[in-house]
């Protein structure tokens, strides 16, 4: 049976070894092709024809026409038939554009269908805007792991390369310019590293009116550790290791992150990589969890960790390197690139209860910022099961399943998930943690009524995120203030709550893109114009980075604004999410019954 390469990114072609070379006819045939391939969940007959073929005197006719060249095209070893429509390639076939198999170096193009427009059937434009950027964003985020992790093997030219690609992708990402002044200064070439960082800062500059990213500056400027008159022992780094965790849980992330550093250093000279990686995954936890890192330096420390530790390494240290660059990968919106991170942490940690609670944790995470909300209920209820004695991995699993209930209508199933992750919080004085499960559980009160309580629990949310000072808690406990403002009818101070919430560089945009939606919701009658900007803003946003109910909120948004032609494409993108608040949403807005202190 013949295998089947598929080309979708740049200008598609298919190549089939036992073919003639044919190729679908205009078009349509490639849009047709396109859908079918990445779409996935089956889709009627008359839905597709009507996405795009709307202006054909037959739009079923017309669609039975390429689909029978598709099949000549295809050959007698792929399936395409029946109603919902299937599509299946012979077994080992490929498309590029496929984001659960690795990126290919080779990869032509970021651009999917390139130079093929379709103003002309505005359903499938607007799917087709949605996957061009979620795939474009893939190609990006995969050339800038590629050069992390030739960067980590000492590769540097290859480093070079993938970063420059990078660049070229989305010359205002400062993650991706670090990673490229990184790779000149391993690679010996300073001078080179200092003009990237000049061209950087006069993008940004110009584009942005910012000053050089602070990534940018911490690539040139790698901290100073004096440890030339310390042992470098076994013993010593460990003692700094046990120091540098208790002022992590005393909350002294700056003496932290000091300690830290030496024992990395030490480490280094005493020529014991599995120490070394030891030393480097506690830095990089801490710089993730205590400092807010986000960038190129804890993604470099992650890679040179997993090159340290070999086939040969401790699997926990292993697993929970994989694990950390997949939760990374969730807050930065990478979604196919964790998914891999976290299999691989996964398989891993076969055999380590608490570490396969830690990575089932993060899974749920990321099936619940992705829409997949079986799943990740499935892991999150998996990883609270597991956590039995690990109060604090308790408490996060709680966290986000009361996160998963709220987001699906099943509120007083949140508020039960979310008072469970106080007590053991209040048992482990967990006080960092607290501003989250805080601000999720004001939305829970306000969602039943109790309007008081959630205020009381909006506010302690902003009052001791403001005094962590961690940028996700802050967005998640302004959104609570605003829900809880909306909810009182004090509209124009809830807008500077929502405002509060907008600010650019999020750690977790996930949470920034929901700030969005609401800000969508508050200005969708008061200020369309200003509601627009933010539907348009957030349905770029989401569709890079994998949201994918957040992008169906966001093309609903546009829809109820006047955008017409975006309104064939809603169905076909809710259709995968299982979500009755989601349904019941849309019928509000279509209807223009959307409530803005409660349903979103």
């Amino acid at each position: 049976m013949a295998v089947i390469q598929v080309r979708l990114l740049g200008q598609p072609s298919i190549e089939c070894p036992a073919g003639d070379g044919r190729q679908p006819r205009g078009r349509k045939g490639w849009g047709l092709l396109t859908y079918l391939l990445l779409h996935r969940t089956p889709t009627p007959r008359g839905q597709l024809a009507a996405m795009l073929f709307p202006d054909a005197g037959d739009p079923l006719g017309a669609l039975r026409w390429h689909l029978s060249d598709l099949r000549r095209v295809l050959g007698p070893g792929s399936v395409l038939q029946g109603d919902p429509l299937i599509l299946r390639l012979p077994p080992s076939s490929s498309c590029d554009a496929d984001t659960a198999t690795p990126w290919s170096a080779d990869t032509p193009s970021a651009e999917l269908l390139e130079r093929l427009e379709f103003a002309d059937c505005p359903g499938f434009d607007t799917w087709l805007t949605v996957e061009r950027h979620r795939l474009r964003h893939f190609v990006e985020t995969a050339a800038y792991e590629r050069g992390l992790a030739a960067l980590a093997d000492g590769n540097t030219g290859s480093a070079v390369k993938f970063a420059a690609q990078a660049v070229s992708l989305d010359l205002l990402n400062g993650d991706f310019h670090a990673l490229l002044v990184r790779a000149l200064l391993a690679g010996g070439d300073r001078s080179g590293a200092r003009e990237q960082a000049a061209r950087c800062t006069r993008l940004f500059a110009e584009h942005l009116g910012l000053g050089m990213p602070a990534e940018v500056q911490q690539a040139l400027a790698a901290p100073d550790v004096r440890i030339s008159a310390l042992p470098a022992t076994g013993v010593a780094v460990r003692s700094y290791l046990e120091a540098a965790a208790s002022c992590l849980a005393a909350g002294a992330t700056a003496s932290a992150l000091a300690h830290l550093r030496v024992a990395g250093g030490l480490a280094e000279r005493t020529g014991d990589r599995q120490l070394q990686a030891e030393a480097l995954l506690a830095l990089a936890g801490a710089l993730i969890h205590g400092a807010g890192g986000r960038g190129a330096e804890v993604a470099d420390l992650l890679h040179r960790v997993v090159a340290l530790s070999g086939p040969d390494g401790s699997p926990a240290v292993q697993a929970a390197a994989y694990r950390e660059l997949g939760f990374l990968a969730v807050q930065r919106g990478f979604p196919a690139s964790a998914l891999r991170w976290l299999d691989r942490a996964l398989a891993t940690a076969a055999g380590l209860a608490d570490e396969t609670a830690r990575v089932l944790g993060v899974r749920g995470m990321l099936a619940t910022d992705t829409a997949d909300y079986p799943a990740a209920a499935d892991a999150l209820g998996r990883s609270a099961g597991l956590s039995t004695g690990n109060h604090r991995q308790e408490v996060f699993a709680h966290a986000m399943l009361g996160r998963l209930y709220l987001l699906t209508g099943q509120h007083r199933t949140a508020a039960e998930e979310l008072d469970a992750s106080l007590v053991l919080l209040a048992r482990e004085h967990w006080a960092a943690f607290r501003p989250l499960v805080e601000a999720l559980r004001s939305e829970a009160y306000l969602l039943s009524g109790a309007s008081s309580e959630a205020e009381e629990m909006a506010d302690q949310a902003v009052a001791l995120a403001e005094a962590i000072g961690d940028r996700c808690y802050l967005d998640a406990a302004f959104q609570a203030k605003a829900r809880v403002l909306l909810a009182a009818g004090e509209r124009a101070a809830a807008g500077e709550w929502i405002r509060r919430g907008l600010r650019p560089d999020p750690w977790y945009r996930w949470f920034r893109g929901r700030n969005l939606d609401l800000a969508c919701t508050v200005a969708l009658h008061s200020n369309p114009p200003l509601a627009l900007g933010y539907a348009r803003e957030l349905s770029e946003l989401s569709s890079r980075y994998g949201h994918n109910e957040l992008t169906v909120r966001a093309y609903s948004f546009r829809a109820a604004l006047g955008d017409s032609a975006v309104e064939t494409a809603i169905p076909l993108m809710a259709s995968r999410i299982t979500n009755p608040r989601l349904r019941a949403d849309l019928a509000g807005l279509a209807h223009g019954t959307a409530h803005a202190g409660v349903e979103h």
